[in-house]
């Protein structure tokens, strides 16, 4: 729980610490966000852009803007049409640039409906980094992580060894964990308790000492339709809120960064975080009326 600078942990199960890492699945999705509100707020990139400007001319059939990418209404399918994983037990793995660019080729919904898209946030990842010029695990080291004090972050990249937590299913067995590859955008990231709560606080605590990012987050609150941020969904009495699975892990994240308030929930099992984080923020926003 967070609330103005004041962090405080609750932590169950043995292996637990405030440095574990833990798949954050689709909260990944805001973390990138972020980056891209980096990029509009220089001016490198722009809302109404065509994100077929970013792409070679075989694909100028992806007409749809960054905003509508950014709040699922590119018209992309929530999974690429080819993915098709040698195993369920890691989906994504072997998901590489060859696949997208295949993916890429296939025509697409008309744009301006609402479909939550994984395909569209792995995606924009991957264009991020062909605009640094750098692999995505270097990008969001050098944007992300190390300006957002994650010192324990990572990405789940195929290929790469992390010393990471297990999740487990209903009866307590471990599962595998997940990996990705070019789509690891769409919830690639690996984080622990601290790295989180480093995070959503600077919704409110905006360095001072890096500018660019105290602009970016601040522009990543701005509503870019009626009920969606930069990735955030947004209520009605201004919390911002994003959820998370894997095959063993869910994760929830709700903050309000008027009230300087958030809850955040990890769990590696069946435990749904999304009802314990609404439920623990709901008492904890009552307490301070």
């Amino acid at each position: 729980m967070l609330k103005g600078d004041e962090q405080v942990f609750y932590l169950h199960g043995e292996p637990v610490n405030k440095s574990s890492l833990f798949e954050i699945g689709s909260v990944s999705k805001p973390l990138f966000a972020l980056l891209a509100s980096q990029l509009v707020t220089e001016q490198a990139w722009s809302l109404d852009m065509p994100v077929a400007q970013l792409l070679d001319k075989q694909y100028r059939h992806h007409n749809y803007s960054l905003q509508q990418l950014l709040t699922h209404r590119s018209g992309l399918p929530r999974l690429p049409t080819n993915l098709t994983p040698i195993s369920m037990d890691d989906p994504y793995a072997l998901f590489g640039d060859e696949a997208l660019a295949e993916a890429l080729s296939a025509s697409n919904s008309a744009p301006g409906v609402f479909e939550y898209s994984n395909y569209g946030y792995g995606l924009l990842g991957w264009l991020m980094a062909e605009n640094f010029k750098v692999s995505q695990s270097n990008m969001v080291e050098k944007y992300l992580f190390d300006n957002l004090a994650m010192e324990h972050a990572q990405l789940a990249i195929t290929g790469s060894k992390q010393t990471k937590l297990s999740g487990q299913d209903y009866y307590g067995d471990n599962l595998p964990n997940w990996h990705f590859d070019s789509l690891v955008g769409a919830g690639g990231v690996l984080a622990s308790p601290q790295d989180m709560a480093n995070w959503i606080s600077a919704y409110w605590l905006s360095p001072e000492t890096n500018p660019t990012l105290a602009k970016s987050i601040n522009n990543s609150l701005a509503l870019l339709n009626d009920d969606m941020a930069y990735a955030w969904r947004v209520g009605q009495q201004g919390q911002y809120f994003h959820g998370g699975r894997t095959a063993g892990f869910s994760t929830m994240v709700v903050f309000n960064p008027k009230k300087q308030v958030a809850v955040i929930t990890m769990v590696a099992g069946e435990r749904d975080a999304g009802k314990i984080a609404m439920t623990l923020f709901e008492q904890l926003q009552n307490k301070d009326k």
